[in-house]
Protein backbone atom coordinates (compact mmCIF):
# COMPACT_ATOMS: atom_id res chain seq x y z
CA UNK A 1 0.00 0.00 0.00
CA UNK A 2 1.28 3.62 -0.88
CA UNK A 3 1.05 6.45 1.92
CA UNK A 4 0.14 9.86 0.03
CA UNK A 5 1.12 12.72 1.70
CA UNK A 6 -1.08 16.04 1.08
CA UNK A 7 0.45 19.17 2.20
CA UNK A 8 -1.30 22.00 3.50
CA UNK A 9 -1.09 25.01 1.90
CA UNK A 10 -2.04 27.10 5.22
CA UNK A 11 1.44 28.91 6.07
CA UNK A 12 2.00 27.00 9.20
CA UNK A 13 5.55 25.74 10.31
CA UNK A 14 4.03 23.45 12.46
CA UNK A 15 2.33 21.86 9.85
CA UNK A 16 5.34 22.08 7.79
CA UNK A 17 7.64 20.39 10.15
CA UNK A 18 4.95 17.34 11.00
CA UNK A 19 4.78 16.84 7.60
CA UNK A 20 8.69 17.05 7.31
CA UNK A 21 9.22 14.70 10.45
CA UNK A 22 6.47 12.34 9.12
CA UNK A 23 7.60 11.87 5.82
CA UNK A 24 10.98 11.15 7.34
CA UNK A 25 10.40 8.85 10.19
CA UNK A 26 8.07 7.05 7.91
CA UNK A 27 10.85 6.54 4.90
CA UNK A 28 13.84 5.57 7.57
CA UNK A 29 12.43 3.59 10.00
CA UNK A 30 10.06 1.20 7.71
CA UNK A 31 11.12 1.52 4.38
CA UNK A 32 7.05 2.34 3.00
CA UNK A 33 6.55 4.05 -0.22
CA UNK A 34 5.75 7.88 0.41
CA UNK A 35 4.58 10.21 -2.12
CA UNK A 36 4.11 13.78 -1.62
CA UNK A 37 1.65 15.81 -3.59
CA UNK A 38 -0.01 19.58 -3.42
CA UNK A 39 -2.91 20.34 -1.19
CA UNK A 40 -5.66 18.34 -2.39
CA UNK A 41 -8.29 21.62 -2.45
CA UNK A 42 -5.62 22.77 -5.24
CA UNK A 43 -5.45 19.81 -7.43
CA UNK A 44 -6.87 19.62 -10.75
CA UNK A 45 -7.80 16.69 -12.91
CA UNK A 46 -5.27 17.60 -15.46
CA UNK A 47 -2.77 18.20 -12.85
CA UNK A 48 0.64 16.18 -12.18
CA UNK A 49 -0.61 16.03 -8.87
CA UNK A 50 -3.64 14.05 -10.27
CA UNK A 51 -1.75 12.00 -12.78
CA UNK A 52 0.66 10.55 -10.17
CA UNK A 53 -2.61 9.47 -7.81
CA UNK A 54 -3.72 7.72 -10.87
CA UNK A 55 -0.55 6.26 -11.54
CA UNK A 56 -0.84 4.62 -7.81
CA UNK A 57 -2.25 0.86 -8.80
CA UNK A 58 -3.90 -0.45 -5.59
CA UNK A 59 -4.73 0.66 -2.31
CA UNK A 60 -3.90 3.79 -0.94
CA UNK A 61 -3.69 5.80 2.56
CA UNK A 62 -4.55 9.20 1.92
CA UNK A 63 -3.08 11.66 4.93
CA UNK A 64 -4.18 15.43 4.26
CA UNK A 65 -5.57 17.92 7.08
CA UNK A 66 -8.70 17.39 5.82
CA UNK A 67 -11.34 14.93 7.80
CA UNK A 68 -11.70 11.44 5.85
CA UNK A 69 -15.36 12.47 4.36
CA UNK A 70 -14.18 15.92 3.15
CA UNK A 71 -10.75 14.27 1.72
CA UNK A 72 -13.21 12.07 -0.32
CA UNK A 73 -14.91 14.21 -2.09
CA UNK A 74 -11.86 16.06 -2.94
CA UNK A 75 -10.09 13.70 -4.35
CA UNK A 76 -13.43 12.66 -6.43
CA UNK A 77 -13.39 16.29 -7.62
CA UNK A 78 -9.63 15.78 -9.04
CA UNK A 79 -11.39 12.52 -11.19
CA UNK A 80 -9.34 9.89 -8.47
CA UNK A 81 -11.02 7.05 -8.33
CA UNK A 82 -11.50 4.49 -5.87
CA UNK A 83 -13.70 3.36 -2.90
CA UNK A 84 -13.59 5.15 0.22
CA UNK A 85 -15.82 3.10 2.54
CA UNK A 86 -15.14 -0.93 3.57
CA UNK A 87 -17.79 -1.73 1.25
CA UNK A 88 -16.18 -4.77 -0.90
CA UNK A 89 -15.07 -4.03 -4.47
CA UNK A 90 -18.08 -4.31 -7.03
CA UNK A 91 -18.48 -8.06 -8.49
CA UNK A 92 -18.50 -7.25 -12.80
CA UNK A 93 -16.59 -4.47 -13.58
CA UNK A 94 -18.42 -3.41 -17.13
CA UNK A 95 -15.56 -0.85 -18.01
CA UNK A 96 -12.95 -3.24 -17.52
CA UNK A 97 -11.54 -4.84 -19.92
CA UNK A 98 -9.18 -8.25 -18.94
CA UNK A 99 -5.80 -7.68 -18.00
CA UNK A 100 -6.48 -3.97 -17.01
CA UNK A 101 -6.03 -2.68 -14.04
CA UNK A 102 -9.31 -1.30 -12.70
CA UNK A 103 -9.83 1.68 -10.06
CA UNK A 104 -12.70 0.71 -9.13
CA UNK A 105 -11.22 -2.06 -7.32
CA UNK A 106 -8.67 0.58 -5.35
CA UNK A 107 -9.29 0.93 -1.80
CA UNK A 108 -8.55 4.97 -0.27
CA UNK A 109 -8.25 5.02 3.31
CA UNK A 110 -8.25 8.33 4.69
CA UNK A 111 -6.31 9.73 7.97
CA UNK A 112 -6.66 13.25 9.11
CA UNK A 113 -3.02 14.89 9.94
CA UNK A 114 -4.90 17.60 12.38
CA UNK A 115 -6.54 15.13 14.95
CA UNK A 116 -2.16 14.46 15.48
CA UNK A 117 0.01 16.76 17.59
CA UNK A 118 3.40 14.87 16.94
CA UNK A 119 4.30 13.08 13.89
CA UNK A 120 5.43 9.69 16.44
CA UNK A 121 1.85 9.63 17.16
CA UNK A 122 0.53 9.68 13.15
CA UNK A 123 3.26 6.69 12.60
CA UNK A 124 2.26 4.80 15.35
CA UNK A 125 -1.69 5.11 13.68
CA UNK A 126 -0.53 4.59 9.96
CA UNK A 127 0.95 1.33 10.65
CA UNK A 128 -1.59 0.31 12.35
CA UNK A 129 -4.42 1.10 9.56
CA UNK A 130 -2.01 -0.55 7.32
CA UNK A 131 -1.80 -3.46 9.12
CA UNK A 132 -5.46 -3.78 9.92
CA UNK A 133 -6.03 -3.06 5.64
CA UNK A 134 -3.24 -5.89 5.10
CA UNK A 135 -5.43 -8.15 7.47
CA UNK A 136 -8.53 -7.32 5.87
CA UNK A 137 -7.26 -7.94 2.26
CA UNK A 138 -5.60 -11.36 3.36
CA UNK A 139 -8.42 -12.45 4.82
CA UNK A 140 -11.12 -11.49 1.82
CA UNK A 141 -8.41 -13.07 -0.51
CA UNK A 142 -9.35 -16.28 -1.82
CA UNK A 143 -7.43 -17.95 -4.73
CA UNK A 144 -9.74 -17.58 -7.70
CA UNK A 145 -10.21 -21.39 -9.41
CA UNK A 146 -8.64 -21.52 -12.42
CA UNK A 147 -10.29 -22.44 -15.57
CA UNK A 148 -8.65 -25.43 -17.73
CA UNK A 149 -8.92 -23.64 -20.63
CA UNK A 150 -6.68 -21.34 -19.20
CA UNK A 151 -3.38 -21.85 -19.29
CA UNK A 152 -0.78 -20.96 -16.78
CA UNK A 153 1.48 -19.44 -18.93
CA UNK A 154 -0.51 -16.31 -20.65
CA UNK A 155 0.15 -13.48 -18.33
CA UNK A 156 -2.95 -12.19 -16.33
CA UNK A 157 -1.65 -8.77 -17.52
CA UNK A 158 -0.45 -7.26 -20.72
CA UNK A 159 3.40 -7.16 -20.88
CA UNK A 160 4.61 -3.29 -21.13
CA UNK A 161 5.72 -2.64 -24.89
CA UNK A 162 9.25 -2.38 -25.20
CA UNK A 163 10.93 1.00 -25.91
CA UNK A 164 12.37 0.99 -29.54
CA UNK A 165 16.13 0.47 -30.27
CA UNK A 166 17.95 3.56 -32.00
CA UNK A 167 18.01 2.61 -35.49
CA UNK A 168 21.03 3.82 -37.86
CA UNK A 169 20.16 6.75 -40.29
CA UNK A 170 21.74 7.95 -43.44
CA UNK A 171 21.71 11.58 -42.38
CA UNK A 172 24.85 13.19 -42.65
CA UNK A 173 24.54 15.22 -39.28
CA UNK A 174 23.81 12.71 -37.63
CA UNK A 175 26.54 10.18 -38.78
CA UNK A 176 28.88 13.88 -37.86
CA UNK A 177 26.95 13.88 -34.45
CA UNK A 178 27.50 10.63 -33.64
CA UNK A 179 31.14 10.53 -34.43
CA UNK A 180 31.65 13.72 -31.90
CA UNK A 181 30.00 12.07 -29.41
CA UNK A 182 32.42 8.99 -29.85
CA UNK A 183 35.76 11.03 -29.93
CA UNK A 184 37.20 11.21 -26.54
CA UNK A 185 38.54 15.24 -26.15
Amino acid sequence: MVIVLSQTEIPSTNHRDLEEELVAILLMKDGLEVSIIGDIRTITPESTDALCLEGIRGDMLFVSWYPPKEAGELLNDAGIVGRFDDSPPPAVLPIASPGHYDPLQRRIECLDLSQFDRPIDARRVILKSLAEIKKATDSTKSPAPQSPAKSFDTPSIKPMPKRQLDTPTNDPLDSLLDAFEDMDL
